[in-house]
């Protein structure tokens, strides 16, 4: 079970990565280096593949990689526009 655990953290990890990577992520008001980001997202996006590959079938491994990076790539942007203008507003 901690297999599939580390697999799934590996895989948010590298969704937020490749969220960073793009040029109009909201969490950092400059853009980080997109390549380094870039990179190292689809890293973390593999891994986390290979540990869920360990754990579970290809089919349920794949699902699950896709569904993490899906809720990822959906909550982050809005939660950080949520703080981004709470705080202007204040």
């Amino acid at each position: 079970m901690l297999l599939a655990w580390t697999g799934v953290l590996m895989t948010a990890a590298g969704a937020l990565a490749v969220y960073l990577a793009t040029p109009h992520q909201q969490i950092t008001a400059e853009p980080r280096a997109p390549q380094v980001w870039g990179w190292a997202g689809a890293g973390g996006l593999v891994i986390g593949l290979v540990l869920l590959l360990n754990w579970a079938g290809p089919a349920t491994a794949v699902f699950i990689v896709l569904t993490v990076a899906i809720l990822v790539w959906s909550t982050v942007p809005l939660v950080a526009a949520w703080i981004r203008y709470r705080g202007e507003k204040n």
